[in-house]
């Protein structure tokens, strides 16, 4: 299989849905506000950076995937308990080897066309031809997949080459794309041409987008369309990088769906907003492992690794809110919840025990305080995404002290999530990073930490070669659902036992909500579900 690459907090192709209100409880027929709803109104969120490339098939940005949400639909679109949807499919069927959706009637693009079932297949085949590049090769589409189409039938049929238990998981996270765009992938790039709720009218890169309502619509998760009362005129996204900014923002109600942590979030709990918590690897930390990288030498992510207070550096990172870690998998619905992989898997932290282990590797302390071998001076360059927060960048320098005591040459710089990932998959210029990925499927990661690298064609990024892990993916990847938890948990102690990557924390996200509902799986925009609230 060839692996792929996803960022930070992407993706779940099964992620938690939570119906998000601005105040108080409610049920399904009625505003929780008490005030009704408003006629009409725009629908502000914040994201704190700019998504950068908007083809759906070739984003592995969260950012990105959380604004496209409301221009691209999917097949089908899972709730918090695991229920599927129909979404664009009608009807669906689906076994380990064998996916069949058939489509709704009607279904139309932003551009006037038609969608058909070929529109369909050519999504899933472009992001399966690991020919194209795609990011999302081996998470939402494996190659070898063989699909095939009726037009005068609606239907989609994917046939999987080995058994896979998470098949029509991993296809749910696919945004489909019209067929203008499929003809012209580069047009997608500052364009929406797909089949969902709301087209994009005005981009201007790190500052906003505006989006009007597809006209006609009516095939949103389980028919959901935007004639319900209190469904907004327009949507608008601002960047907003400074997390206070955007707690500001919330308070005052120009903005009324926003993802906010860090001291801020006491602020918004004190004006009772309705929030969503997403638990993420926010400390996720990444070796580069390839060739001649300081990250290449086991020694060195032990040490590295052994040497930090997870605790306290969870707390500094986080603004206090953040937790141990007990997996790689966060999001819900997660088939393998309840498990604790970490506890027992990592060292305990040991400063002393750490130098030693670079000691016996033949690290030796240099007299200028750094530690070298063969010559070559113990150096890394750290990156990571600020998102905003204060709090993480506390984290990182408290990390690079940590560190630079050990005696590691430590290059610390912060960048914009787009870029770390040109950083990732394009020039591979890094040694160690933050990067939370965050996923709600076992399987998700395997594209990550396995096959190929970026060079050549894969997204193996941090060039991670791990026999064990390869193992017992082999052994889960059959088995459906939970069945395969087990050897999945082998799977995260083998990654664990290489240090490649490290969960030293998680943290919590919070996104809030302020004069609107809306239904959000794991965070991410259900576009039909947006009203506008009085008052």
């Amino acid at each position: 299989m060839n692996s792929s690459r996803l960022a930070a907090c992407l993706l779940g192709t099964a992620l938690a849905s939570t119906t998000l209100v601005a105040c108080g409880g409610s049920d399904d027929d009625a505003p929780s506000s008490g005030g009704g709803y408003a006629d009409g109104g725009t629908f502000t969120m914040a994201l704190a950076s700019d998504p950068g490339n908007l083809d759906p098939s070739m984003t592995p940005s969260s950012v990105a995937r959380s604004m496209l949400a409301l221009s691209y639909d999917t097949l089908v679109t899972y709730t918090d308990d695991g229920e599927v949807l129909p979404s664009l499919a009608e009807t669906f069927d689906a076994t380990a080897t064998e996916a069949t959706f058939t489509l709704r009637e009607g279904i139309t693009c932003t551009d006037g066309s038609d969608l058909t079932a070929t529109d369909v297949a050519d999504n899933i085949s472009y992001i399966a031809d690991p020919a194209n590049g795609s990011p999302l090769n081996g998470v939402m589409a494996r190659e070898g997949l063989e699909i095939s189409a009726d037009d005068e039938a609606r239907t989609v049929t994917v046939v999987s080459p080995d058994p896979n238990g998470f098949l029509l998981a991993e296809l749910s996270g696919i945004f489909i794309i019209c067929r203008a765009g499929l003809d012209d992938h580069d047009a997608l790039a500052s364009a929406t041409i797909g089949t969902g709720p709301w087209q994009l009218d005005e981009a201007v890169p790190d500052d906003r987008y505006t989006f009007t309502p597809h006209e006609g619509y009516a095939w949103g998760p389980d028919g959901a369309d935007l004639t319900a009362e209190g469904t907004p005129d327009a949507v608008a996204v601002r960047i907003i990088p400074d997390a206070t900014t955007t707690a500001n923002l919330l308070l005052s109600g120009e903005v009324n769906f926003a993802a906010v942590s860090g001291p801020d979030v006491q602020r918004l709990a004190d004006a009772d907003l309705e929030t969503v918590d997403i638990l993420s690897t926010s400390g996720e930390t990444w070796f580069n492992e390839a060739g001649d990288r300081p990250g290449a030498d086991p020694a060195v992510r032990e040490a590295m690794t052994m040497a930090l207070e997870r605790d306290e550096l969870a707390q500094v990172a986080t603004g206090g809110q953040g937790q141990a870690s007990t997996g790689y998998i966060t999001l819900q619905p997660n088939p393998c919840a309840g498990g604790d992989t970490v506890t027992g898997n990592l060292p305990n932290p040991d400063f002393d025990a750490a130098g030693q282990v670079l000691d016996d590797a033949g690290w030796t302390m240099g007299e200028d305080g750094v530690r070298e071998k063969d010559g070559e001076p113990l150096a890394v360059e750290f990156y990571y995404d600020a998102q905003g927060l204060s709090a993480r960048t506390a984290g990182v320098e408290l990390m690079a002290a940590t560190w630079v005591d050990l005696g590691v040459d430590v290059t610390v710089t912060a960048l914009p999530e787009a870029q770390l990932n040109e950083r990732f998959f394009g020039t591979s210029a890094w040694d160690v990073a933050w990067a939370p990925f965050t996923f709600s499927l076992p399987s998700q990661m395997v594209a990550f930490v396995s096959g190929t690298t970026p060079a050549d064609g894969g997204a193996n990024f941090p060039a991670i070669d791990n026999p064990d892990y390869d193992a017992a993916v082999a052994a889960a990847s059959p088995q459906v659902g939970s069945d395969g938890c087990a050897d999945w948990a082998e799977a995260e102690k083998a990654l664990l036992a290489g240090f490649n990557p490290v969960p030293l924390f998680d943290g919590v996200s919070s996104t809030y909500l302020a004069g609107v509902e809306a239904e959000a799986p794991g965070g991410q925009i259900w576009g039909s579900s947006l009203r506008m609230l009085q008052g």
